[in-house]
């Protein structure tokens, strides 16, 4: 019985050793324990947990991971509605639910990319990118067709909600790549390590793997416009 006790008490801990290591300038660190106290916290509190995401919001964005605080944030602010939150959520996030640009152009050209690499990837057994070569052919495919999108004039005077749907609509033909299984395992480490280096060409500076190279899930699945 005590046992059990504990373990309904342990998000409670994770949550101030997080806490700990958030003052201490330890993001990472924190960002694991506020993650164990979020998948223990019950349901039933709701502010605890509005709380915890909350600072794992703070969190993500110390860490450089810019679109996943936002969504943390109004994961918070749907679980509780309170004005702190909200308030990080307007000051942070633009019109389409990711994290703001230092200009609209740029919010605009991150969400068309990364609904664009998402239709792409998920044509993919594997969703995600083979080589660097295929992954340099599928960016510039994106800019071109933004590019494109641009001069039409189709997203002049538009709303987000507008633009979202342009964006949505828009098709790209992309090609097909097929890597030999021999050649991708003998690439495979090589590349991933030199994805990792790669700036996302969204224009996040995030590395491409943290922005839209990733896969949908975990702290990205939070929430989120897209």
């Amino acid at each position: 019985m005590e046992r059990g006790r504990k373990q309904r008490l342990s998000w409670k801990v994770n949550l101030y050793k997080g806490l700990q290591r958030l003052s201490s300038h330890d993001p990472s660190g924190a960002l694991k324990f506020f993650q164990i106290a979020l998948e223990a916290c019950p349901v039933s509190e709701r502010k605890e947990l509005a709380r915890i995401l909350y600072f794992t919001g703070i969190t993500l964005r110390k860490i450089g991971l810019y679109d996943s605080a936002v969504k943390s944030w109004n994961a918070a602010r749907r679980v509780c509605r309170s004005p702190l939150y909200s308030t990080y959520v307007k000051r942070f996030s633009n019109e389409y639910g990711m994290a703001r640009q230092a200009h609209p152009e740029l919010d605009d050209w991150r969400a068309f990319y990364s609904i664009q690499i998402g239709k792409y990837l998920k044509t993919k057994k594997s969703h995600s990118f083979g080589t660097l070569a295929e992954q340099d052919m599928i960016r510039d495919l994106i800019f071109d067709a933004w590019q494109e999108l641009i001069r039409s004039g189709r997203l002049l005077g538009k709303t987000a909600k507008e633009k979202l749907k342009e964006f949505h609509n828009h098709e790209i033909i992309f090609p097909y790549f097929f890597v030999p299984e021999t050649i991708a395992m003998s690439l495979g480490q090589v590349e991933r390590q030199r994805q990792g280096m790669r700036l996302c060409p969204c224009g996040s500076g995030l590395p491409f793997h943290l922005c839209c190279g990733r896969r949908q899930g975990g702290w990205s699945a939070l929430g989120g416009k897209l």
